[in-house]
């Protein structure tokens, strides 16, 4: 399989992603192509990840709520509580992974990363009715992706950081790709179902962890790498980030976003369906596959309107979140008013065009960390870090939130998402007091 079938693959990744670069094949120098090569053995390795992740999206809750015995609310807070337990422990891993790549590279822990998680959900699979074995599964496999996810990140910087837009531009199409991933994954595992679905998740972690030792180059030359100092580990290390008035703006907007990513609301998304729409978990899954493919649509649509506002000579990445910010806030308050399949299908249509919303911001964070002295990896690995502190809070908020505006007579299912959406909106009053420039 991996002779035959992933060269094809890795091949006809570059070519689609190449069709896209700024300048004509003939014009592209070797170096371009040497970038634009490994670029997409990222692109692909995020596919891989995303798919394991997600395979079992459909299938926890339903398994928890089992072991719960149908109780949606005590299931809420359950999961809110595996997730806030991971971001726990985020706040250590996050900084510490971050440094750690900045000096030994980025590959190591983009293939450890998965295979933690293959090991852990094996053992979901093996026990389906413990729930202590799904909180330390959620817990610490929660935190891998961040340990695949910041190296990647970091990796690309290492590609195009020199030129934001075209790092945004590139961003984008790992998004795609990232989309692909959440796109399969849950189709595969609301057919799989239940335990099977966590096995499956197991050997496409493995696959990912392949890939990557196989596939990708190491993108950080050993002349720029950092030493690790143990004063790296810092569980407030996303202070960094405030160093200056515009990095500190910047964060902030990242943290507001980040209360509406999917990710970070799936749990919570899940239970609407169940709660407003009667979702079983093929409906969940089907939806969460909807998702994904709004997410390819999303990078494609984001890397050629960033690429098209450039040639217009205007500011591409300020321009493009404007435009994402709006849809996102109107999609999620569409979401929080439906009550029907076509209306839920509708709000997903909106969130095409927001899904991409932090990748601006992302890219700028690069340029004004790289100059503050941060490595790349390192400012990954501090905004995960502040991300960390917002992922402790906001399980436990949604999840309370929900129980809230479900119980006692109240039938608010789709608060959370009218939450999402005010805090979308000072996200880029936020922008706006940055004050970057492309």
């Amino acid at each position: 399989f991996v002779q035959i079938f992933w060269p094809r693959l890795r091949a006809s990744a570059m070519a689609a992603v190449a069709r896209k670069t700024d300048a004509p094949e003939g014009e592209r120098t070797e170096e371009q192509k040497r970038k634009d090569t490994n670029a997409a053995t990222l692109c692909i390795g995020t596919s891989l990840m995303m798919a394991a992740v997600t395979m079992v999206v459909p299938t926890r809750a339903p398994m928890i709520m089992s072991i719960k015995k149908g109780d949606a609310a005590a299931t809420a807070k359950a999961m809110g509580l595996m997730s806030t337990l991971a971001a726990i422990i985020e706040l250590v891993v996050n900084p510490v992974l971050g440094k750690l790549s900045d000096q030994y590279g980025r590959k190591p822990f983009m293939i450890a990363a998965p295979v933690v998680n293959a090991i852990l959900h094996t053992f979901v699979a093996a026990l389906p009715n413990s729930l202590l074995t799904q909180f330390i599964d959620r817990m610490i496999s929660g935190s891998m992706i961040f340990a695949y996810a910041a190296p990647s990140s970091a990796a690309m910087a290492d590609l195009y950081a020199k030129d934001p837009v075209t790092l945004s531009i590139w961003s984008a199409k790992s998004a795609m790709f990232l989309g692909i991933g959440t796109t399969l994954g849950p189709l595969i595992g609301s057919k799989l179902g239940g335990p099977k679905s966590f096995l499956a998740s197991s050997l496409a972690f493995l696959a990912t962890a392949l890939w990557v030792n196989s596939q990708v180059t190491e993108t950080l030359p050993v002349e720029n790498r950092k030493p690790f100092k143990p004063s790296d580990i810092n569980p407030v290390a996303f202070l960094k980030l405030f160093k200056n008035r515009t990095l500190g703006w910047l964060a902030t907007v990242t943290a507001l976003q980040s209360f509406g990513d999917y990710v970070n609301i799936y749990d919570i998304n899940n239970l609407f369906m169940i709660k407003t729409l009667g979702y079983g978990p093929s409906q969940i899954g089907n939806f969460a596959t909807t998702v994904g493919l709004s997410q390819i649509a999303a990078g494609k649509f984001t890397s050629a309107l960033v690429a098209r506002l450039k040639q217009m000579k205007v500011s591409a990445l300020q321009t493009s979140m404007l435009f994402a910010n709006i849809m996102w806030a109107i999609g999620m308050t569409t979401m929080g008013t439906a009550r029907s399949t076509p209306h839920a299908f509708f709000a997903l249509f909106l969130w095409t065009f927001g899904h991409q919303r932090n990748n601006s911001v992302g890219a700028y964070l690069q340029k004004y960390g790289a100059q503050e002295g941060m490595g790349r990896a390192e400012i990954v690995a501090c905004t995960g870090n502040l991300l960390a502190y917002i992922k402790v809070m906001i399980p436990l908020f949604y999840s309370n939130l929900f129980a809230w505006a479900t119980s006692e007579g109240r039938n608010m299912p789709g608060l959370p998402y009218f939450v999402i959406s005010a805090l979308t909106g000072v996200s880029q009053l936020s922008f706006m007091c940055a004050g970057a420039k492309d």
